[in-house]
């Protein structure tokens, strides 16, 4: 959902950066985990949230010291996943992308997705193809179906996204 920057004022707020598609979801009484890149390990419940510059400035029930904050900096805001039926049609999981192979639309192996590059702009899948890693821009024109269920992705790649020239050192 978001990365907390820093503390805010004296009463233990932090501003969030917010890294998610449904910024909504994050309200007031909603519960959310606090933790690492490898997932959250502590739980609270916001008190009140409002956009600030935007950021969200986050206010944590039950947290009113900013000294209990000031650990938090750098930390990612988790939220409970939603069902897919939810969400909008064709959306999709980061972690359910990982470990999807990647194949031309005839059907020839291509590589496999290690993960997504939210780069500026737009997402890229990181496909391992061999050794080597290439950023394939997550867009219909080029990643042109999805299928959670065969564990792949069709890329219709143009000529010298998978070559060599597109490896990322």
């Amino acid at each position: 959902m978001g990365t907390v920057r820093k503390p805010h004022g004296v009463h233990g707020d932090v501003l969030v950066d917010i890294e998610t598609d449904f910024p909504e979801r994050l309200a007031a009484g909603v519960h959310f985990g606090l933790g690492d890149g490898s997932g959250p390990h502590e739980f609270f419940q916001v008190h009140d949230v409002r956009y600030h510059k935007g950021s969200w400035l986050l206010s944590v029930k039950d947290v009113r010291q900013r000294t209990l904050v000031e650990a938090w900096r750098g930390r990612f805001v988790f939220l409970p996943e939603q069902r897919l039926d939810q969400l909008p049609e064709g959306y999709i999981y980061e972690h359910h992308l990982v470990g999807m192979g990647c194949v031309s639309p005839a059907g020839d192996e291509l590589g496999q997705v290690i993960g997504l590059d939210q780069g500026p702009g737009q997402a890229r899948l990181v496909v391992r193809r061999g050794r080597r890693e290439y950023l394939v821009p997550f867009v219909p024109q080029i990643v042109t179906s999805v299928d959670r269920e065969a564990g792949r992705v069709v890329v219709d790649a143009p000529p010298g996204l998978l070559d060599d020239d597109g490896a990322v050192e």
